[in-house]
Formats: structure tokens, sequence, C-alpha cells
């Protein structure tokens, strides 16, 4: 699904460009955490989840539309229906941190996404993984192990919930690979939304209460922010090479700090800022080599050509 427009950067090569849109969504994404955080404290999570996901829909909704019913065309049923319940997991699992614990620690331990990817892809796809990129999953999970601390005893609910998030979150990036094998990503996204739709609906209705007019505008802004985000990214991931701008995403951090600082009175300690320097390093590395591999599998095949 492409997005036209970004005049902006027009005249900037890929990369610049796709950095510039990496940090843009880093932006993005920090305030919607931010409002998320904020609104968690007068509604229920669950029902936050609900509307940022029909807002979003409605938000995709032209891109839907001018597609037209033809990309609800699947073979792939079942497997669309497994990514939005995983998807739905990570959500509910994300939001329920971000109401528990500090912007900053949310934002560092979900940074072990891909090295979860990379582990379930060895599971079910069967991939290979060198012993480089093992020793970077290691590292990847000492920097988690640095951030949690358990042997001091600093690992609670929110931080289960938001590693099984990121577990969950894995497991949809798998999911969607192989839906890519033959859907495209605009049936890949409607499916998505109009599936978890009525997913996020049912565990919203088990602590409803409805919004006033101010919390819907917050409701709006969040669903708004989310969307935007989604769309920055896949954007910069268009632009630009995969390992280029991956790195860019450490910027979350920087901004959960700050904006848990400011709005939140919030410090993260020396530990969340080392552990996640450490994940970010062991993500980045594995996207380059992943980079790297995909280069030496294009070359083998041109040669045999």
């Amino acid at each position: 699904m492409r997005l036209n427009g970004f005049s902006l950067f027009g005249n900037l090569a890929g990369n610049l460009a796709g950095i510039c849109l990496m940090a843009m969504a880093t932006v993005v994404m920090i305030v919607q955490h931010s409002m998320v955080k904020y609104l968690a404290a007068e509604i229920s999570v669950l029902e936050i989840i609900f509307f940022r996901t029909i807002i979003a829909l409605l938000f995709f909704l032209p891109w839907i539309i001018r597609s037209g019913l033809a990309i609800f065309h699947t073979d792939q049923l079942g497997l669309h229906v497994l990514r939005a319940l995983f998807q739905s997991v990570s959500a509910f699992g994300f939001f329920l941190g971000l109401a528990i614990i500090p912007l900053a620690t949310v934002t560092a331990l979900h940074f072990t996404t891909p090295i979860f990817a990379v582990l379930i892809g060895i599971v079910v796809l069967g991939e290979r993984v060198s012993i480089r990129r093992w020793s970077a999953i290691l590292v990847g999970f000492a920097g988690t192990m640095i951030i949690l601390r358990p042997d001091t005893g600093m690992m609670g609910q929110g931080e289960v919930f938001v590693l099984a998030s990121a577990l969950a979150w894995a497991a949809a990036i798998i999911v969607i690979k192989i839906l890519s094998r033959t859907d495209s990503s605009v049936t890949i996204t409607a499916f998505m939304y109009l599936i978890m739709t009525p997913i996020t609906l049912v565990a919203a209705l088990f602590d409803w209460t409805w919004p006033n007019a101010v919390q819907y505008a917050w409701l709006v802004a969040i669903g708004l922010t989310g969307a935007l985000g989604h769309v920055l990214m896949a954007e910069a991931l268009r632009r630009a090479a995969t390992h280029v701008v991956t790195p860019f995403d450490f910027f979350r951090l920087v901004w959960a700090a700050l904006a848990g600082m400011v709005l939140f009175g919030e410090t993260p300690d020396a530990f969340v800022w080392i552990g996640g320097a450490i994940v970010i390093a062991s993500v980045s590395y594995i996207v380059w080599r992943e980079h790297r591999s995909a280069l030496g599998a294009k070359n083998k095949a041109r040669k045999r050509e």
C-alpha cells in the first residue's frame, strides 16, 4: 500500500527520505502512546483499543474502496484471522503496559519484537540462523534482562504485558510474511482491521463506559495518529532499505523518555537506557545481516542466470 504525497521529501535521495519519514513516524507513535497513557487513567484500555481500531479502519477506508471488492479475494482466510488475533493480543498487552509502567520502559522492551520474530521464524518457517545472528539474539536478550532486572524484583505485571505484546506482534509478523506470498498489502491491512474490529469490541464491552465529548476527541486523535504512524513507517520502508531506516527507530526511546519526564513525571534510570541501547544494537545487526543475506542470494541467482 503506497502513500502518495510527501512532496517535502520529493527531491531527497531514497535513503535520506526514508530516514526523515522514519523519524517522523517515531514522533507520531510516541504522541499516540502518550495520549493512550493519559486517557487510560479515565476510561478502559480495552475501550481505547476498540476506538483506535475502528478509527484506523475509517482512515484506511478510501484505499479499501478504491481497490474494490477484489481485495477481499483470498485463499488464506484462516491466516488472516490468526494474524488479527495476534495483533489484538499485541495491542492489549502494549496498551495495558502503557497504563502501568513508564513510557520509556514500554518502548525499550517492545524493541525485542524483531528478536522474537527471528526465533519464531526458526521454528515455524525453518529459517537458518548463523552463529553471528544467534550471538546478536543472545545479546538482545541480555539487554532485555538489564531493563527488567528480574533479580531485583523490578519485573512486574506491566513488563509481562509488554513482553507478551512483543511476542504476539512478532508472531503476527511471521503470519504477514506467509500471507504476503499470495495477498497484497491492501488485502492484508483490510482484513486485519475488519477482523480486529469485532474482536476489540467484544473485549471492550466487558468494561464499557460511554466517553464524554472531550474523551471522544482524544480517542479520534489516538486512532488517527496510530494510522498515520503506520503509514509513515510503511512509506519509510518503501523509500529506503530496511537496514538503513530501522536503527532510526531508536529515536522512539528518546521521545518516550522526554514525554515521560515532561508529561508524567517519569525519569527512566540508567538500566533502561543501557538495556535499550543494547537491544536496538542487536536488532540493527540482525536487520543488517538479513540485508547481507538477501544480497548474497540475489547475487547467486544472477550468476546462475
